[in-house]
C-alpha cells in the first residue's frame, strides 16, 4: 500500500526544430493524470532557461509539475509512455528528460542549480551528479542533455513569475495555417491590458500570440492572472477546432536570466548578464542597420550591440555618449573575426547617469561680437569683420542639449525574449501569487 506524497515531475527537450512541444507533452500527462486521482498543488510550471544557449531547439523552456498521489512508479510509467511517444513522433531527433522525485529531494543545491540554468552554460555531467547524489528517479532518450532543463524546472522557485495560457491544436490540424482572427487578438490586447501582454506589436503589425512552425500550439496569452487569462481566451476568434488548454505559472516577462550582476571581466560567451560601465566610444550604425559602442567598467572592455530588429530602440542607443554611466543585460556571444571583444547583445538599458555633451567652436570677437577665424593651431583667432586679432583667445565649449533621459529602455514586443520583462511590468510586483484553482488551470475540449 502507497502513502500519498508531494511530488514533483519534470521534463525537458521533447521539442525538435520541426516537431513537437515539452509543453505539449506535460498536458498530455495531465490529461492522464486527472482521471487517476492526482491532485495538483499549484499551476505547472513553465521555466524558461538561460535564451543564450546554442544548442537549444526554440525556447529553451523546460516544464514541471507539483502535485499529491500515491504510487510514483505509476506516474512515471504515464509520463515515460507519452514522452517516448512524442520522441518517435519527432523522428528521435530530440533528447528529452523525465524527473520524478519527492518533496524533500528539493534541496538547497537543486535550487542553486536552476538558478545557475538560467544564466550560465552548465553540464550533463554536474546534472547526473546532483541526480545521482540525491537518489532521483530519471529516464532519457537519444542522449542526456534534457537532464539539464529537467533538474533546472525540476526545483526553480518562480520567485516572480507571470502565467500564461496555452491553447492546443487537434493533431490533424499540425502544420495547417493557423486560423485565428487578427482583429479579435488586437481588441483583446488592447480590453486587457496590463493584465496580459506581448500580444500584438503595434509598429510592426505583427500578432505575437501565435508561434510559426509545426508544434501543437494553436496560441498562448501571457499575463499576471490566470482569471483575466480565461477572459482574454474567450474573447479570441478562432476559425479550427481546439484541443485543450492549460495555464502556465513561468518565469516569461521578468527578466530572471538578467537579476545576477557581472564584472566586464568575468563575462563568458553564451551567458545572460547585466554590467554597468561607461561608455567609452560614441555609437557607430553599421551597413546591416546595427548599432555598436564599447562599455567599460574598469575590469575590461565589451562590444555592446542593438541589432536592426531592436528597431527604434536603436535611436535612443545612437544618442549615447562618450562618459555616460549606464546598465546593460543581454546575452554574450563569443569573439569573432569582425568582433575580436565578446559582444553584448543589449535586451534592456538603463541610463544611470548622462555626460555633459559639448562640441568646441571659434569664439566672438571680443570687440565687435562677431564670429571670428582660426589663425592655426596655438596663434589665437582674428575677426571676419573688423579684421582684429586676439593671439590669446581659446575655443569656446558648447554645451549640447540631451534628448534622452535617465531610466529604463527595451526594444519592442516584436523583439522580446520570452524572459524580456515588458516595460510596464517593471512597477508591479511579480512576486504575488494567484490562488491556484484546480478546475481552470486545464480545460479539454476535443
Amino acid at each position: 500500500m502507497y502513502k500519498k506524497k508531494i511530488l514533483r515531475l519534470s521534463l525537458d527537450d521533447i521539442d525538435t526544430q520541426y516537431y513537437g512541444c515539452t509543453t505539449y507533452a506535460l498536458s498530455q500527462i495531465i490529461k492522464e493524470l486527472i482521471p487517476i486521482g492526482v491532485s495538483f498543488i499549484d499551476y505547472p510550471h513553465l521555466v524558461r532557461l538561460n535564451p543564450n544557449i546554442p544548442w537549444k531547439t526554440r525556447g529553451n523552456g523546460a516544464v514541471s509539475i507539483i502535485f499529491i498521489y500515491d504510487n510514483k512508479d505509476k506516474v512515471f510509467e504515464i509520463a515515460n509512455q507519452i514522452v517516448y511517444e512524442n520522441y518517435t513522433k519527432a523522428a528521435k531527433k530530440s533528447t528529452p528528460a523525465i524527473i520524478l522525485c519527492e518533496e524533500e529531494s528539493i534541496t538547497k543545491e537543486l535550487i542553486n542549480f536552476s538558478e545557475e540554468a538560467l544564466y550560465k552554460v552548465l553540464s550533463v555531467k554536474k546534472a547526473k551528479s546532483i541526480i545521482q547524489k540525491h537518489n532521483i528517479l530519471y529516464k532519457t532518450y537519444g542522449g542526456d542533455l534534457g537532464l539539464i532543463g529537467a533538474l533546472a524546472a525540476l526545483a526553480n522557485p518562480l520567485t516572480e513569475h507571470t502565467y500564461e495560457l496555452i491553447c492546443y491544436r487537434l493533431p490533424k490540424n499540425f502544420g495547417l495555417p493557423r486560423k485565428v482572427d487578427k482583429e479579435s487578438i488586437i481588441k483583446m490586447s488592447e480590453q486587457t491590458f496590463p493584465y496580459t501582454y506581448n500580444n500584438y506589436d503595434p509598429i510592426s503589425k505583427r500578432i505575437l500570440v501565435t508561434p510559426h512552425g509545426n508544434d501543437p500550439i494553436l496560441f498562448g496569452i501571457r499575463g499576471i492572472s490566470p482569471n483575466k487569462l480565461v477572459e482574454a481566451f474567450n474573447m479570441i476568434k478562432v476559425d479550427e477546432e481546439i484541443s485543450h488548454f492549460l495555464i502556465f505559472k513561468t518565469n516569461q516577462g521578468t527578466n530572471a536570466h538578467l537579476n545576477f550582476p557581472f564584472k566586464i571581466c568575468d563575462v563568458k560567451p553564451y551567458y545572460s548578464v547585466k554590467v554597468k560601465g561607461h561608455v567609452r566610444t560614441n555609437p557607430i550604425i553599421s551597413n546591416g542597420g546595427h548599432v555598436f559602442f564599447l562599455l567599460s567598467d574598469g575590469t575590461s572592455e565589451i562590444n555592446c550591440a542593438a541589432y536592426e530588429p531592436t528597431k527604434a530602440f536603436r535611436n535612443i542607443i545612437l544618442q549615447l555618449r562618450v562618459g555616460d554611466y549606464i546598465e546593460v543585460g543581454g546575452g554574450v556571444r563569443p569573439p569573432n573575426r569582425r568582433y575580436p571583444l565578446k559582444l553584448l547583445n543589449i535586451e534592456y538599458i538603463n541610463i544611470l547617469e548622462l555626460a555633459e555633451d559639448y562640441i568646441y567652436g571659434n569664439p566672438l570677437c571680443p570687440k565687435c561680437g562677431h564670429r571670428t577665424k582660426s589663425l592655426g593651431k596655438n596663434k589665437g583667432f582674428k575677426c571676419k569683420k573688423c579684421k582684429s586679432s586676439f593671439p590669446n583667445l581659446i575655443k569656446e565649449k558648447k554645451i549640447i542639449p540631451r534628448n534622452i533621459t535617465p531610466g529604463i529602455y527595451i526594444p519592442p514586443p516584436s523583439a522580446h525574449r520570452h524572459l524580456t520583462k515588458p516595460i510596464q511590468y517593471y512597477t508591479i510586483d511579480l512576486r504575488i501569487n494567484a490562488p491556484f484553482d484546480e478546475s481552470l488551470f486545464y480545460r479539454q475540449f476535443n
